[in-house]
């Protein structure tokens, strides 16, 4: 790691532990060794960031809208963390096999299975990449949560710190991932992923998945991936 990047992520945890109280702990459930998927919520800007900074020294590359590389404080931000840039619409070839290669290396891939950010903190309906990525490579995934951004300025004006409610769930796989992935095996993958995200979450904040059946027939949990390692 470089200087550079020491710095500049010392600084963000210094920045989030200045403003926000939430439990870094959790983090500690995320194994430290191996390939895996991190699939989020999506409610801030700041949620990759603050997973990026507080998960090392473990290597993570996160998916990112394209847009972040227009400004040159943003670009020079994801360049250093190593992101992936990606079209929100349409996930280009380059991208998809960036994600390979993360995953191929050892390192974490994180991403928002919803492609966007939420505007009210709930669940959106998840996008087809995500099954694909995690279909095609057979790796561990870790669902993460974080809520209570959008109370910041609340808290802020009391010269408080914001509380952040983050939750790391159980590692789970995919039971099987011979054959084609076919379009309606992939919408039902991509909701089992997005339940393991529901599961953590107030009903308030299912959004899409609130009223939706809690059946796992794709993935299961993976109870010898829960303890990290040395």
């Amino acid at each position: 790691m470089s200087i550079t990047e020491r710095f500049i992520n010392a600084l963000f945890r210094f920045l989030f532990r200045l403003l926000y109280s939430f439990d870094a702990k959790e983090f500690a459930k995320v194994p430290r060794k191996g390939p895996l998927m991190i699939v989020a919520n999506h409610t801030s800007a700041l949620d990759g960031p603050l997973m990026y900074v507080f998960l090392r020294p473990r290597r993570m590359s996160a998916l990112a809208k394209e847009e972040l590389w227009n400004h040159w404080f943003t670009r020079f931000v994801m360049n250093l963390w190593t992101s992936i840039p990606i079209n929100r619409q349409n996930m280009s070839k380059e991208a998809m096999n960036s994600c390979f290669s993360v995953l191929r290396n050892g390192n974490i891939l994180a991403l928002a299975p919803a492609g966007t950010r939420s505007s009210d903190g709930a669940l959106q309906q998840g996008k087809a990449g995500v099954a694909f990525i995690a279909y095609k490579e057979a790796v561990p995934l870790v669902p993460i949560t974080l809520t209570g951004f959008e109370h910041s300025r609340r808290y802020w004006k009391k010269m408080r710190r914001a509380p952040l409610e983050l939750r790391v769930g159980p590692v789970f796989e995919i039971v099987d991932n011979q054959g084609r992935l076919d379009a309606a095996k992939r919408e039902h993958l991509v909701d089992e992923i997005m339940l393991r995200l529901a599961q953590q979450l107030p009903a308030s904040l299912q959004g899409y998945y609130q009223n939706h059946p809690q059946v796992f027939t794709l993935t299961k949990l993976s109870n010898d991936l829960t303890e990290p390692t040395d």
